[in-house]
């Protein structure tokens, strides 16, 4: 899979000085000069491949109209094995010097947070101001950094444990119902992302409420998601769906590890819950925010990739890939939901203002919507992930409507019943 890191911004911006920004950054980062590719063995690798730049492509303002959608169709463009490097940028100019700077990058070599590091370097050289220079070293990778509870022979143990649990955690709520108005398709991808805007006050009023009822604002916008896809069942029936969210493990790793160069260090947390309509917002925010802090401190995070079968089972052949596909498409239907936080404020760009900054994500086939979410002294900027081929634009945009009404009224304060 492949995401984008994205600044919307405004001012004279030379490709020239975007380019070479671009090559100072491919100098400073390691991963920035790999590809993966396989050994004799048919495991897959990292290999350092130093001599290519990344690629930058200017489309013109006749094809920016929609920016989005034609961001979305270059997001999945696939990386092939063997190549380098494992990025790409783009450049959409739009009316009065406004434009629009993306970075696709493949997702093993960086997530969110890495990306955006990674974003703010090249938008610092794109404005003339200095980069840093000194190139940083290869770091550890995830598993490398498990705490020893969480690795070894102790993880295999306690993933044992944990599969158990699931299991039995499953035998209670049930299993996630399929999501109504998302069909299986083998028609071509139609990959679209539908954006909603979030003013800062706001996402300040829903943070104070937030840790006033012990939930975050995370917790808020899933629910706000379960919510809103239950009501595409066109009914008031409560209705048991998942959730799959991003968690950040660089808290909870056995040594340190920043986030200032690209690198992979996230996993999946997967939430079922029964899902009611707006009463239960809140309750239903709480027990999501629960359910991520419990499979962190547990280790259940840690060993997502326990509980997939062993890697070597999928060669790297035609039959390899359908099989892993296979394997997808048979487990549990949950939406997603990925969230970067509050990005650290960009410094003065001399000639140049961003307005916002964003991430964005496809779903895979059995996804109906990838939610990608990030804040920024501007506000929060949603965008709702979809494929057209699978969800129809009137639903994502239902889904829209109703995750924006619902989060807009859970900024505003409650006022206490009058006691007589």
């Amino acid at each position: 899979m492949n995401f984008a890191v994205i600044a919307e911004g405004r001012g004279t911006l030379a490709d020239a000085a975007l380019q070479a920004a671009l090559d100072a950054a491919q100098r400073r980062h390691p991963l920035l000069t790999v590809a993966v590719e396989a050994d004799s063995d048919q495991r897959l690798n990292f290999a350092s491949r130093s001599t290519k730049g990344i690629p930058l492509e200017r489309i013109a303002s006749s094809d920016a109209d929609d920016w989005r959608t034609v961001l979305a169709e270059r997001i999945i463009v696939p990386f092939a094995l063997g190549e380098s490097p494992l990025i790409r940028a783009y450049r959409f100019d739009r009316a009065d010097d406004t434009w629009v700077i993306a970075l696709v990058l493949h997702h093993p070599i960086a997530d969110a947070r890495s990306g955006f590091s990674l974003l703010t370097e090249v938008l610092l050289g794109a404005a003339g101001m200095p980069m840093p220079a000194k190139a940083i070293p290869p770091r550890p990778t995830l598993i490398e950094l498990y705490p020893p509870a969480f690795a070894g022979e102790a993880g295999r143990q306690l993933s044992g444990q944990l599969k158990a649990a699931r299991k039995a955690a499953a035998e209670r709520t049930g299993m996630p119902e399929a999501q109504a108005r998302h069909r299986p398709s083998n028609d071509p991808p139609k990959p679209r992302m539908l954006t909603l805007r979030l003013e800062a006050p706001l996402i300040e009023s829903l943070a104070a409420r937030a840790r006033r009822a012990d939930t975050t604002i995370n917790g808020l916008i899933g629910a706000a998601q379960l919510i809103a896809l239950r009501r595409l069942f066109g009914d008031d029936a409560e209705r048991v769906l998942g959730l799959t969210c991003a968690a950040d493990l660089r808290p909870y790793l056995r040594a340190p590890m920043d986030a200032v160069t690209p690198g992979f260090y996230v996993t999946l947390v997967t939430s079922v819950q029964r899902v009611g309509d707006a009463a239960g917002l809140w309750t239903l925010a709480q027990r999501l925010t629960k359910s991520i802090r419990q499979q962190l401190s547990v280790g259940a995070a840690h060993l997502l990739y326990d509980f997939l079968p062993p890697a070597d089972q999928f060669p790297i052949t035609d039959g390899g890939v359908q099989s892993f596909r296979d394997l997808m498409a048979r487990g549990v239907q949950t939406s997603l939901l990925s969230n970067a936080g509050l990005l650290p404020a960009l410094p003065a760009l001399p000639g140049l203002s961003v307005d916002a900054r964003s991430f964005a994500l496809l779903p895979t086939p059995t996804q109906p919507v990838f939610t990608a979410v990030t804040t920024d002294a501007g506000g929060m900027t949603i965008h709702l992930n979809y494929n057209a081929a699978q969800l129809a634009e009137d639903a994502a945009v239902d889904v829209g409507g109703s995750m924006e009404s619902l989060l807009r009224a859970a900024a505003i304060p409650v006022a206490p019943t009058a006691k007589h």
